[in-house]
């Protein structure tokens, strides 16, 4: 998660969060970091940065994919 400051973090932790809870999904705050985190890795190896619309396009896959069973 290189270049990214505490402000994205934050920003992209409540996408995610929307996301999750959009399809039902709770997790705990701990989850939700590691989620969180994974989702702005992928998206920084892809190529992409840390923009609203990146990371929501990142975080309906992995959640609609269940990438995030790993973590629970």
């Amino acid at each position: 998660m290189f270049f990214a400051d505490t402000k994205d973090i934050f920003r992209c932790t409540e996408i995610v969060r929307e996301e999750l809870k959009r399809k039902n999904i709770n997790v705990d705050e701990e989850v939700l970091n590691k989620i969180t985190v994974d989702i702005m890795n992928i998206s920084y190896s892809k190529g992409g940065d840390y923009s609203n619309e990146i990371i929501r396009s990142f975080a309906e896959t992995y959640i609609e994919e269940e990438f995030y069973k790993k973590f629970l």
